[in-house]
């Protein structure tokens, strides 16, 4: 018994199986580590080493061994993570220089973590509201491409065996029907080729201020991208200012934060030269235009009694419940929709398979 359990143990999940990229995960659970080391009094070099030791990521392991050499040789931490801009963000660096500086990296990089944790949470929550819709709707196109691939092509030798004359709705299931059969690998092959090359268009900047704008045109779903980009600003700001960082450069350490959305990074730019010319931020925010009045009133506020980190803090909060109540509210309107889409065309479909069957047989009658 004493063998078994000594076997069992040794394949115990001490560790989990190592991977070759850098996932979001791996980042979060790097700095969780680093907090949770440093102020348990661990120093900073032995940190470093232990956390890239026990990072999952191999590519993020050799990074982080790369690092601590670098601090080994008298770099700064925060020096050398701008390295890697691909792995560590902007504002990230400025919360590691600031907490450098001020000798609160610990305290700093666990206040990190928890940003990062609530927006992680956040953005699954999105996700989990879209994937039920998303299920549903491939499935109704599964079932629509089947009937008309495999169910309406039976009926329709069996029609033109029987030469009556076939009504409107069903000559045109039919015509879709011989359509998908003859140029359905062509309709696929373009549907591939139209989505490489959309993936493409909104890769560049025209292509993704157009794509991004038009989204946030829509009803609904432009309030979420809309309230999203509040939230994701007002936490990132308020974290940097937290960590005693100038208003100026917190703003220029967030050039990343709107880096796929290309209106709001555009207007963030409006927003530093403002800040820049001596202006305020709510006016540099009013501005900038894409700035809801909720938030420009707020930062007016806060500025004005003095407790801008704390008004921004308030702010993300609010903004993270109103973009998880969008996000249910999209779930509740396209589920029906697509429901109701589905019947009305399986419906259809077999109307149209149905009635010259109901035709035929008042005839004999």
């Amino acid at each position: 018994m004493s063998d078994q359990a000594g076997f069992l143990l040794s394949h115990a999940r001490v560790s989990s199986k190592r991977h070759k990229g850098i996932k979001s995960d791996d980042i979060f659970s790097l700095f969780q580590q680093l907090s949770t080391m440093i102020q348990a009094g661990m120093p900073l070099m032995d940190s470093l080493d232990l956390a890239g030791a026990q990072s999952q990521s191999k590519k993020l392991g050799a990074v982080m061994e790369a690092i601590s050499a670098k601090v080994q040789n008298g770099s700064s931490l925060n020096a050398a993570c701008t390295d890697y801009p691909k792995i560590f963000e902007s504002h990230w660096v400025q919360v590691i220089r600031t907490g450098e500086i001020s000798g609160q990296i610990g305290p700093l990089l666990g206040r990190l973590t928890q940003n990062m944790k609530e927006t992680r949470e956040a953005k699954g929550k999105l996700i989990s509201a879209m994937i039920y819709p998303t299920i549903i709707f491939c499935v109704a196109i599964a079932a629509l491409v089947i009937m008309l691939w495999f169910v309406v092509p039976t009926f329709t030798q069996f029609f033109k065996e029987t030469g009556s004359t076939l009504p409107g709705i069903t000559r045109a299931v039919i015509g879709l029907s011989d359509f998908l059969q003859h140029y359905g690998v062509f309709l696929v092959i373009a549907v591939i080729g139209g989505g490489v090359s959309f993936r493409y268009w909104i890769k560049t900047p025209a292509g993704g201020r157009t794509f991004t704008a038009f989204l946030m045109a829509l009803p609904v779903f432009g309030e979420v991208l809309v309230n999203a980009a509040m939230e994701k600003f007002a936490t990132n700001l308020a974290l940097l200012l937290r960590a005693g960082m100038p208003l100026l450069d917190s703003l220029y350490a967030m050039d990343g934060i709107f880096e796929k959305n290309i209106p709001y990074r555009e207007s963030l730019h409006e927003v530093q030269k403002r800040v820049a010319s001596g202006g305020t931020l709510a006016a540099g925010l009013n501005e900038g235009k894409l700035f809801t009045p909720i938030m420009v009133n707020l930062v007016r506020v806060g500025e004005e009694s003095g407790q801008l980190p704390l008004v921004l803090e308030q702010v993300s909060a609010y903004y993270k419940q109103k973009v998880a109540a969008l996000a249910a509210r999209i779930t509740a309107m396209i589920e029906p929709c697509i429901i109701l889409g589905m019947g009305v065309t399986v419906a259809i479909i077999l109307t149209a398979i149905y009635l010259p069957m109901f035709n035929m047989g008042g005839a004999v009658h």
